[in-house]
């Protein structure tokens, strides 16, 4: 596979707003996919194929421990495109 095409999956993943919105509840570390579940306004179905992308996308990891599935961000890189994300939208909106 093409560097283009796994960089393009990454922005792709992180573009929709219930990803963006877990990756987010995942920074402060590990979760388990039952709090990310019950946390969340959407169903099961629908979080899991969200979670589904982002792993596919190498942006989450998943482990098992014990009954439990155990959801993280993969790379530290993923929360310096984040921050760089929000101060960008930070400083248009103080530009107004």
């Amino acid at each position: 596979m093409k560097l283009e095409t796994l960089e393009t999956k990454i922005y792709k993943a992180l573009s929709h707003p219930i990803r963006l919105e877990l990756v987010k509840k995942l920074i402060p570390g590990e979760r388990c996919v039952c709090d990310l579940f019950d946390e969340s306004e959407f169903t099961q179905p629908n979080i899991s194929q969200h979670l589904k992308v982002l792993k596919d996308a190498d942006v989450l990891a998943c482990d098992r421990k014990a009954n439990k599935l155990m959801y993280r961000i993969k790379h530290d890189e993923i929360l310096d495109i984040m921050k760089l994300a929000q101060s960008m939208v930070h400083a248009e909106i103080n530009s107004l």
